[in-house]
Parts: structure tokens; sequence; C-alpha cells
């Protein structure tokens, strides 16, 4: 349970970077999904989350900043803040 909340404050200080290809208009070829997202924050902070665990309400099919919540323990969710960026 402390683990969880020390997760959950280390989460809010961090953002996950994912460079995807684009198409008009700043939509994206497909999405991202949770898998990307896991493997990225894996990767990029050596956190390690479960996809099943992560939870998005739409699928993110554009560039910007979102917030993706993430289920670290009984009633201790924490935020995944994940910036989409073009691919160059």
């Amino acid at each position: 349970r402390q683990a969880a909340r020390e997760l959950k404050k280390r989460l809010e200080s961090i953002k996950v970077e994912i460079h995807a290809k684009a198409g008009t208009g700043g939509r994206l070829f497909g999405s991202v999904t949770t898998k990307e997202i896991s493997e990225e924050l894996q990767k990029q902070h050596g956190i390690e989350i479960p996809k099943a665990k992560l939870q998005m309400d739409d699928a993110i099919k554009s560039f910007g900043t979102f917030e993706v919540k993430a289920k670290l323990y009984t009633e201790i969710n924490g935020v995944v803040r994940v910036v989409v960026s073009e691919e160059k």
C-alpha cells in the first residue's frame, strides 16, 4: 500500500513521451494504446505498470498532452501524463 502511494507521487512529477506518425490535420495514423504507454513508461522511467492497469476513456488519436489513469492499488489511483508528438 505504501509503495503504491510512493509510486503515485512519482508519477505526478514525470511524463511519458511518445512519438507517432501523423496524417493530415494533426491526426495520428492509428492510435496510442495502453500497451505503448506501458512500454514507454518502463523504458523512459523504469516504472512497470501493466497495460491492464492503465485506463483510458477514449483512444489517443491526436497530438498533445493526455492524462491516463493508472490503478495502482485498491482505492489508490495515479495519473500518467502522456505527451504525444510527431515522429521526425
